[in-house]
This record gives C-alpha cells, structure tokens and sequence, in this order.
C-alpha cells in the first residue's frame, strides 16, 4: 500500500510539473508569445529543450502512477491516465510544427494525433472517474472538468490571436483535475492501508 501511495504521488507531481514548467518556459523564452502561441510551440528552436524535457518527464511519471491509480480508483481510469501520460510524454519526443504551419512534417503530424489521445483521455477520465466514491462536490467538478476542457480547447482554435491563453486554460484545468485524482487516491489507499492494520487477526 505504501509503494501504491508513492507511485499515485507521480501523478500529482507530474501533472503540476507540467503546468509549473510551462508557466516558467513562458516567461524565459526567447521569441516566444504566450498569449498567442501554442504550449507546444516552446519546443522550438532556441531553448526549446526545456518544454520537451517537460512533456517527457512529466507524462512518464504520469504514466507511472496509472497502474495505481487502477488499483485505488479503478480500471478504467488507470487505462485513460496511462493513455494521457503516455500521450504527453511521446508529444515530447514527436516535436511540435508552428502554429499555424506552413508546411506540416511527419514528426509534427505525430505530435497533434498523440496530444489529441492524451486530451481525449483525460476528458474521458473526468466522467469515468466522477462515480469513484462520488460526494456531490467531486462528482460535479469532474464533469464540469470535462466538459470545460473541449470548450475551452475550442475557443482556442476558434480566438488565434488569444489561442496561447485558452490552450493554456484548458491544460491548467484539466492537469490539476489529475492533482486532485491522484491525492484523494492517496489519502483512499492509506485509509485502506489503516483499516488493514486494525482488522483483527483471523482465527
């Protein structure tokens, strides 16, 4: 239970390691405008080592708190945050064309289809995952989580000039969804972990 509790810990930090590096790539990189470019975008040219860094780093340890957090949640929700970790670590490997691009490359194609995977699961995981011990306050706010993230991604295709600011809206909200997925699972299997400590002894 203990190595279950520190593996759902990589979910949380990844999913705030990714936001935390993001914010501060927008402030030291050279050339680069926030507002109307894409995350993705930080990945190139100078300094661009930094936002791919982070999308690897990031959704690797995502990917290895799914395993826990299949068992502490359930299956499902382990499978979609696999998914959404595995997505924005290979984002980092397949590095992202210019916004809008004028002529897309292979590795650039890549890099939209499997940030796309990792987006759609996480949305999914929002409604799997709102039934898993559900007060009225967690299911709600996985809902709305879910479905603010398409809309919010939308207005970012739709609002160029301001893209960088709604694609940022989107993954604040939809990363620290995952924060708060993999701590109420932490705080789920040390309660289990305690009552298995306190469970009279078979006979």
């Amino acid at each position: 239970m203990t190595i279950q509790r520190g593996w759902l810990w990589c979910g949380a930090v990844g999913s705030a390691l990714f936001i935390v590096l993001f914010l501060i790539n927008d402030v030291v990189k050279p050339d680069y405008n926030p507002v109307r470019d894409a995350v993705s975008e930080a990945e190139i040219g100078s300094g661009g080592w930094l936002q791919i860094a982070n999308f690897l780093v990031s959704g690797l340890l995502i990917t290895a708190s799914a395993v826990a957090v299949a068992k502490a949640v359930n299956r499902s929700t382990g499978v979609l945050v696999a998914m959404a970790g595995a997505g924005l670590a290979l984002a980092g490997v397949f590095v992202s064309d210019p916004v809008p691009a004028d002529h897309a490359t292979w590795h650039g194609t890549i890099h939209n289809v499997v940030g796309t995977i990792s987006s759609a699961a996480l949305v999914a995981a929002c409604f799997v995952a709102a039934r898993w011990q559900a007060t009225a306050l967690w299911r709600w706010y996985s809902i709305a989580v879910g479905v603010a993230m398409p809309l919010t991604f939308v207005v970012a295709l739709v609002e160029t000039e301001t893209l960088g600011i709604w694609q940022r809206l989107t993954n604040v909200i939809g990363w620290t969804w995952l924060i708060v997925l993999a701590l109420r699972a932490r705080g789920a299997a040390a309660t289990n972990e305690r009552a298995e400590l306190v469970k009279p002894a078979r006979t």
